[in-house]
């Protein structure tokens, strides 16, 4: 992943993966928790629904912008 978040022009491309990656294991576990764990209803702010715009943020936010031109 770090060469993606380099390749994306990321200031710092270690840390940028470290946090996709966190982000995706977190994701992770909730996502199994939710499984495993007591029935609730889905809430719109499921954090596996919004990865992909936490994704998009830490790039953005990474890159200073929205990366490669």
């Amino acid at each position: 992943m770090g060469d993606l978040a380099a390749e994306a022009r990321a200031s710092d491309p270690e840390r940028l993966a470290d946090g996709l990656v966190l982000v995706l294991n977190g994701v992770y576990v909730t996502a199994t928790a939710t499984v495993l764990g007591p029935e609730s209803p889905e809430s719109p702010e499921d954090p596996a629904r919004r990865i992909a715009e936490l994704g998009r943020r830490l790039v953005e936010a990474a890159c200073d912008g929205p990366g490669r031109p």
